[in-house]
């Protein structure tokens, strides 16, 4: 999928819906692996060994092919919103900003705290969803997310400052 973006240009709308649509369609399928395997996820001392038949292994692969896309995504976008790729990538560059304690509205410093922020609620929000619903819904609402997403490229505009379509 990477090198279709080399291909279309890793800005397009079409790329960028795409890619999405496809780390949708694996988190799908990451979902509908749980279930079918009736794996809970494992994240208790009390569930067993996680992850412990076909189905589960082959979840954990779309759950990493869907993560791993929306890394390349987010770093062929350049923005500052990629903690999808390293957490402390991102939090080495937060507080090695010359700007850090600047009273004043810093945009590039105010844009990765908002990111690790958004991680942190993400994380909480996810885990508090595993205990109550479990891992295939979860899974699930995420891939719902995805969707939703991939729609909203189809219908924000670009700005002047980061265009989204590539000149050829």
């Amino acid at each position: 999928m990477g090198r279709l973006g080399d291909w279309m240009g890793t800005r397009t709308r079409a790329w960028l819906f795409l890619g999405t649509m496809f780390q949708a369609l694996c988190s799908l399928a990451a979902a509908l692996l749980l279930w079918k395997g009736g794996q809970s996820g494992g994240f208790r001392p009390t569930d067993g060994p996680a992850w412990n038949n076909p189905e589960g292994y082959a979840a954990i692969a779309f759950a990493s092919a869907s993560m791993g896309l929306q890394g390349i995504m987010a770093k062929r976008l350049n923005t500052e919103f990629a903690t999808t790729i390293v957490l402390t990538a991102v939090w080495c560059e937060l507080v090695a900003d010359p700007e850090l304690f600047k009273l004043r509205l810093v945009k590039s410093r105010d844009f990765k705290v908002l990111a690790v922020l958004a991680l942190f609620l993400g994380g909480f929000i996810g885990r508090a969803l595993l205990d109550k619903i479990g891992a295939a819904p979860t899974f699930l609402i995420g891939a719902g997310l995805r969707l939703l997403i991939a729609a909203w490229w189809l219908i924000v505009r670009g700005t002047g400052q980061i265009p989204i379509e590539e000149e050829k």
